[in-house]
């Protein structure tokens, strides 16, 4: 049974514990903040250099692009009727749609910041319906146009054929979708009123960040994406398959036109979002190390308060009196933890930076209480204790799923062997 004198009571020092775990929220709260203005200046640089490099692209088509021209009759100021033409764009969607893209990533780096842009092969297969007379009064004017977010990016374009001939290409599509378009007057006139399909192949390489999307505009799509990214994203309608081991991931879509609530063939002018039904691919960078940061940062307080206490404990056990400032300085280098380790993130990778930033704690707190204390066994009983609770808060940052259940689970067993420790402590009052 182990007595402590009125002076240095249970109640007077485990309050100052929490009072002392409470002010040290202060610098932590700046750290924090500090965290936040890092990620801040993080996510400026992706956004710039995806401005530079390409920006999350997303795939829309093949269409094609029909004007027609309506005539309205209208009222002039003077009330005599008159009549103008409206030109209107009808958008023919393909009946069959096959999209294979490889994303070949690699970090780009600005400064301290690393990002990963990727390098896409993409090839577009399929058919459209042929076009009849009654579906145009103008064939001359029909082409055939893919939509692409950021046609600045576009490396090169391979082949853009369309029933076997490879047709030259001209910028933008004549709508509101950036991309790039071609007239095939010459080729549809040829198919008017046959019902012979209207094949397409086109193959481009184009350069993007974050990831990519793709429109199910077929009537029937089969999509399929792979790239040596190891945790990809999935998105939008989930892949039917998907292959993810060391040599990265590949997964393929079969999506229906029932997904989206837009016909094969519909005017331009309606308000149709033609993004739904997308499928969706992110390189997915998990959390990246200052959203780790900052969830470490969350456990502070508990952290804190455990790594106090079991230095009262060690008091108690070695019949040592620790003053008042010697907690707080092994409280203020606690928190100096969240400091090392985001400065160490970004220029390491996060398991070393974590390790780096551990030592630097746990080594001066172990070598300090050993000299508070006068004890080496309580010296190595501090470095196994917050070797312990690192381990453990590196554990729970390296999972996504189960970091709450593991954490929870962890930290309750921790307070056990807490509570075992101190089943003999005794306070005795004065008489």
């Amino acid at each position: 049974m182990i007595n402590l004198k009125n002076n240095n009571s249970l109640v007077k020092k485990i309050g100052f514990i929490f009072i002392l775990t409470i002010l040290l929220q202060l610098p932590v709260f700046f750290i924090n903040s500090i965290v936040d203005d890092r990620e801040y200046s993080y996510r400026n640089m992706v956004e710039e250099l995806g401005n530079e490099w390409g920006r999350k692209q997303t795939i829309a088509g093949v269409f094609l692009t029909v004007p027609l021209y309506e005539t309205e009759t209208y009222y002039d100021k003077a009330g005599k009727e008159a009549q103008k033409t409206i030109v209107k764009n009808l958008l023919i969607l393909p009946d069959e749609l096959n999209v294979k893209a490889y994303l070949n990533d690699e970090i780009r780096e600005r400064g301290i910041y690393k990002t990963t842009v990727y390098n896409a092969d993409i090839v577009l297969t399929g058919y459209f319906p042929s076009i009849t007379k009654s579906e145009t009064d103008a064939s001359c004017e029909i082409s055939a146009g893919l939509g692409i977010t950021d046609t600045k990016s576009i490396m090169k374009v391979e082949e853009f054929i369309i029933e076997g001939e490879n047709i030259e290409l001209e910028s933008g599509t004549g709508l509101a979708q950036r991309g790039i378009h071609t007239g095939i007057s010459g080729i549809i006139t040829q198919n008017l009123n046959q019902k012979e399909k209207i094949h397409f192949s086109v193959k481009l390489s184009l350069r993007g960040t974050e990831g990519i999307n793709i429109l199910p505009f077929g009537k029937n799509n089969h999509f399929e994406v792979s790239s040596p990214w190891k945790d990809p994203k999935f998105y939008g309608i989930l892949p039917n398959t998907k292959v993810m081991d060391e040599n990265g991931f590949k997964a393929e879509w079969d999506v229906s036109s029932f997904v989206r609530n837009y016909k094969q063939i519909f005017a331009d002018d309606t308000s149709y979002d033609i993004h739904e039904g997308k499928i969706g691919v992110d390189l997915y960078e998990g959390v990246t190390h200052y959203r780790q940061v900052m969830r470490a940062v969350k456990y502070s307080m508990l952290f804190i308060l455990l790594s106090l206490f079991v230095v009262y404990l060690f008091e108690v056990t070695g019949k040592r009196f620790t003053h008042y400032v010697q907690y707080g300085v092994v409280g203020f280098s606690l928190t100096i933890f969240y400091l090392v380790l985001l400065s160490m993130s970004e220029y390491f990778s996060f398991g070393l930076a974590y390790i780096i930033a551990a030592l630097m704690v746990i080594i001066p707190n172990s070598l300090y209480i050993r000299a508070v204390t006068a004890n080496n066994k309580l010296g190595i009983g501090m470095l196994v204790f917050l070797s312990g609770i690192y381990a453990v808060l590196y554990s729970i940052l390296k999972m996504e799923q189960y970091a709450l259940i593991t954490g929870t689970l962890l930290l309750t067993l921790i307070l056990y062997v807490i509570m075992y420790l101190t089943r003999h402590i005794e306070v005795l009052e004065d008489k």
